[in-house]
């Protein structure tokens, strides 16, 4: 029913919102190495989850599907590193130019391992997405004609959490029902803490004291925005399919950009207003054709 899809895009929106927030904190809180701050807030989820699931009675084993729930965890773990690194040490265009052509693996890696049907709806949100992005992140392989010092396979990083990100839609989509959405968001939050461990451990950064209460609520805002955003993820990608739910999240460059104006006074230009008009009108279009289409009983 058209009631399931409406129900998919709020936890996604939900999802969008969060995850924006998050980038929104931990701008704020730079002077925290970014492995501390990951691994923070991934402490303070971990603990809620443990409480949601024990509140709850909800065991920790008995699923099934435990390979695919390991692949998921693990794959999200990469990405979050992968987002880390890419930051760090790479232009920030050119990291958020690469690491969101997520869709494009999404719609190929679920038509082979799902038979999920590339629609045309599809095929225009994702170009329209795509040069969204590239309008309001303007990465310097395509905007300058000066090339950088950073060899070239350091790109390959992010295209690689593009793709991991797109595979762990696939493996949530093929768990389905077969393991409960907050017991997978529990592991996916240890494996992200041992990851964020991992990162900090290796990066050599000292850990920082937060110092007044501000910091330290703005962390525990973070924890809390990481469990929701993981969770409406988990049950957005159990109503849709996996491209749909990549191209959704294309919003989060909008809602990056829009924070950045707003909170922290950056000017809004042509080119980035032009990209924030083609993301939003490639997701309505999205948004309208599959509501249409599970109104009308046909895939569209």
């Amino acid at each position: 029913s058209s009631g399931i899809n409406a129900e998919y895009g709020v936890f996604i929106v939900i999802a969008l919102v969060m995850s924006t927030s998050q980038g929104a904190i931990s701008k704020h809180l730079k002077y925290i190495p970014t492995g501390e701050i990951s691994l923070i807030t991934g402490m303070y989820s971990l603990v809620f989850f443990a409480a949601l699931l024990t509140f709850q009675g909800i065991p920790l084993t008995g699923f099934t599907a435990k390979k695919l729930v390991f692949l998921r965890v693990s794959l999200s773990s990469v990405v979050r590193l992968v987002k880390v690194w890419s930051f760090q040490h790479l232009p920030f265009g050119n990291a958020t130019a690469l690491i969101y052509t997520s869709p494009i693996f999404a719609c190929i890696l679920g038509r082979v391992i799902l038979k999920e049907k590339l629609t045309l709806p599809h095929i225009i949100a994702t170009v329209l997405g795509i040069t969204g992005i590239v309008l309001i992140s303007k990465p310097s392989f395509i905007f300058t004609a000066t090339t950088d010092s950073i060899p070239w396979y350091h790109y390959l990083i992010p295209i690689l959490g593009a793709i991991c990100m797109a595979s762990s839609y696939i493996c949530q989509r093929r768990i389905g029902k077969r393991a409960n959405k907050i017991v997978i968001s529990f592991f996916m939050c240890i494996a992200i803490d041992i990851a964020s461990l991992l990162f900090q451990t290796v990066s050599g950064e000292s850990y920082v004291d937060p110092g007044c209460l501000v910091p330290r609520v703005l962390l525990v805002t973070s924890g809390l925005m990481s469990v929701a955003g993981i969770l409406c993820v988990n049950i957005g990608l159990h109503y849709e399919n996996a491209s749909t739910v990549a191209l959704m999240r294309n919003l989060d460059t909008v809602l990056a950009f829009l924070l950045q104006v707003l909170l922290f006074g950056e000017k809004a230009d042509v080119l980035s207003l032009v990209g924030t008009g083609l993301i939003v009108t490639g997701t309505v279009l999205l948004t309208l054709s599959r509501m249409l289409g599970m109104k009308c009983g046909v895939e569209l």
